[in-house]
């Protein structure tokens, strides 16, 4: 449904020359809801754009069903939310949304259901004959992912729109892209909001410095195992030598998480501490979170894929 051959996408020249996205490659399937995640100034924004074709890739090709990206038949199959949302303020929900259907579908009663569609899946009931003059960040953002969802005939790309969103409504509007992915369509979700991406998003990419670093189908991963350390004493002064023992282990502000696998046990990880005369104030085995993705190691980039090879 999309493929991204090795993006890179570069600003300025010389000694001024960043890289925001560096050959960067994915497909995505029908029916997955892929989480793109990072930290501030991974180059998320920046791929969105450029999988909407609002930018071009200084180097590689994005395709929707073997269309360019930039191309009017792609155009055609994409749904697109910006952050922050570009929506006309004199106009309410509804409006919009009839104004969108109107270039999708000609007959009025095909029309109808489109609008009532996108707006169950976009929650925006409750506001839909507001002036969007006078949303909230949350509203508007509610009413760009109904319209991302109505124009995205194969692909839907929503950039941060669960920020700033009420419990409710997140779970109200991942339902709703929980629906559009089962009904074919990919929907692509960049977000710092990584507790609704684990209940509703099939999969997850995690980009840093513009790489692609991680890809992990998320139920898979969430499965998995972490032994939770809190280190006593000045017992943190050697920590270091437990990220020596344990490659994938991740400092905490208080001690130390080591993924666990078939072939390492809370056991063995005690064990390791009492040779290493390190002083272990308490321990706790928990499943995964998608925040652990983020926070593995500091180094240089470095491609990685499957959830073995992210802790191995």
């Amino acid at each position: 449904m999309l493929t991204c051959t090795a993006i890179t996408r570069t600003f300025g020249r010389g000694a001024r020359r960043v890289v925001a996205i560096d050959c960067l490659s994915f497909e995505a399937h029908p029916g997955e809801v892929i989480g793109i995640v990072g930290a501030n100034g991974a180059g998320k924004s920046t791929l969105m754009r450029i999988l909407a074709g609002r930018m071009l890739p200084t180097a590689g090709g994005v395709t929707v069903r073997g269309n360019a990206v930039n191309s009017r038949g792609a155009r055609q199959l994409l749904g697109y939310a910006a952050d922050p949302p570009l929506i006309p303020n004199e106009v309410t929900a509804l409006e919009w949304l009839w104004y969108l259907a109107s270039h999708r579908v000609t007959r009025p009663s095909q029309r109808v259901k489109l609008v009532r569609w996108a707006a169950e899946l976009g929650a925006v009931g409750e506001f839909a004959t507001r002036r969007v003059s006078t949303y909230s960040r949350g509203m508007a953002q509610r009413l760009a992912t109904a319209a991302a969802l109505m124009c995205g005939e194969a692909v839907v790309l929503l950039d941060e729109v669960l920020n700033g969103l009420d419990p409710v409504a997140v779970r109200d509007l991942g339902e709703g892209i929980a629906r559009a992915a089962g009904a074919g369509r990919v929907v692509l979700v960049a977000s710092h909001n990584l507790g609704p991406l684990e209940r509703f998003a099939t999969r997850v990419l995690v980009v840093r410095a513009g790489r692609l670093v991680a890809d992990e189908v998320t139920a898979t991963f969430l499965r998995g195992r972490v032994a939770e350390l809190t280190l006593g004493g000045g017992a943190m002064t050697l920590a270091g030598r437990l990220v020596q023992l344990f490659p994938g282990a991740i400092r905490t502000g208080t001690g130390i998480d080591v993924p666990l696998d078939g072939r390492l046990s809370m056991e063995h990880v005690l064990a390791a501490c009492r040779a290493e005369h390190i002083a272990v104030a308490g321990s706790r085995i928990r499943y995964r979170r998608l925040e652990d993705l983020l926070t593995r190691g500091n180094g240089p980039p470095q491609a990685v894929r499957g959830a073995t090879a992210v802790f191995d």
